[in-house]
């Protein structure tokens, strides 16, 4: 149904009940009555108004989007034209960039990719179209191009490769020792092939052989040979941390509500939604977004929180600066290693910050390569 909302004086609303008009709804504030009518009563109230001056403020139905629609008929012309060019232009390639220092296979991709249309001020590929002409142009590169992607980013086409590298066998099978990359406490010698010249629980600098490609008899080198062998030790490392004090945590009311959002050059209009809450979390669904242009549209889910300010305990601040410590050290070490033993050397209380320093005893690859120099004669 539509209807129309009109303002009338609280003095003038009495009298007009004798003209028997229907009214849908009244709303009252101030000294205003708010009267909803349908288009028959917004006439014979029409013939009034010279006598009872009131306003008409707004619509409800069909007719209030019909009117906006009317309203801003060239303006949602404009956008809707703008928004079609935006797509035609956010689907052709502007760039291509060949993340490789090699010009002269930068040049041999460029000559490949364009052998297969995919080239500047082209329209973009299916994905299914770049995959296809990723695997030809490996296929027909076999002895340069060890590896390939093809990456769209906004209107540039990104392309990161490798080069094939031919092995030299003879280079790869050139005598070498397994030396330690660190100081350490030897735990663990797998050795394939070489001399093992050091014991378990010997202490190892940096640099020092383990196992060597001198094969020796009566104390004179007779052969030198590729050592092959994986080392692992015990090494020791210092972690220091710095953890903030105050915190906040988060929680949901359970109220929520969506919305579709318009960002131009970082201003945001909301559509069917003006009002925040006063503390808000915003899960953000692109429905259009252009890398080079300032226009975003999304859909939102909004979720109401409450936030809560703290301070750590002494016990708390610990805990916390220990585990972020661990964390680090987990971080830094590859899959085959393991923390064997952990200490605190240092924990300290500031006005803002815990500052820790903790010691930790690890297991670990300590694997490093040294090639030998030619010391047998022909």
């Amino acid at each position: 149904m539509n209807l129309y909302i009109i303002k009338l004086e609280e003095k003038y609303f009495k009298n007009l009940l004798r003209y028997h008009i229907k009214i849908v709804k009244i709303r009252k504030k101030g000294n205003y009555y708010y009267l909803s009518l349908d288009y028959n009563n917004y006439q014979k109230i029409s013939k009034l108004k010279k006598i009872y001056n009131f306003e008409l403020v707004d619509y409800q139905g069909y007719i209030k989007y019909k009117l906006l629609f009317k309203k801003y008929f060239l303006f949602l012309n404009i956008f809707f034209l703008g928004l079609v060019l935006i797509v035609f232009l956010s689907n052709i390639i502007f760039q291509i960039d060949i993340k490789t220092n090699d010009l002269e296979l930068q040049e041999l991709v460029l000559q490949e990719l364009d052998k297969y249309n995919l080239k500047k001020y082209k329209f973009v590929k299916s994905y299914q179209e770049k995959e296809k002409i990723k695997e030809l142009i490996l296929e027909n590169n076999k002895d340069k191009l060890e590896w390939l992607e093809i990456t769209r980013i906004g209107s540039c086409y990104v392309v990161n490769l490798e080069k094939r590298i031919i092995n030299n066998l003879d280079l790869d099978n050139k005598p070498r020792d397994i030396v330690a990359s660190k100081n350490a406490i030897l735990m663990e010698i797998k050795a394939k092939s070489g001399s093992i010249i050091k014991k378990l629980n010997d202490y190892v600098k940096k640099g020092e052989v383990v196992v060597t490609g001198r094969i020796t008899h009566k104390d004179e080198v007779v052969d030198l040979v590729k050592a092959d062998a994986i080392i692992y030790g015990e090494t020791w490392y210092t972690v220091h941390v710095s953890y903030p004090i105050a915190y906040y945590d988060k929680t949901y009311t359970g109220k929520a509500k969506k919305r579709i959002s318009l960002t131009i050059f970082n201003k945001k209009i909301n559509f069917f939604d003006q009002n925040n809450y006063l503390e808000e979390e915003i899960q953000e669904k692109k429905i259009f977004y252009h890398k080079f242009l300032p226009l975003k549209f999304s859909y939102e889910k909004v979720l109401e929180i409450e936030k809560i300010d703290s301070i750590y305990t002494p016990e708390e601040a610990y805990v916390k600066a220990f585990n972020l410590a661990r964390e680090k050290m987990i971080k830094a070490l590859a899959e085959d290693s393991k923390i064997l033993d952990q200490k605190k050397l240092k924990f300290i209380i500031n006005d803002s910050t815990i500052d820790m320093d903790v010691f930790f005893k690890v297991y670990e690859n300590i694997t490093s390569y040294q090639s030998i120099e030619e010391i047998m004669g022909e």
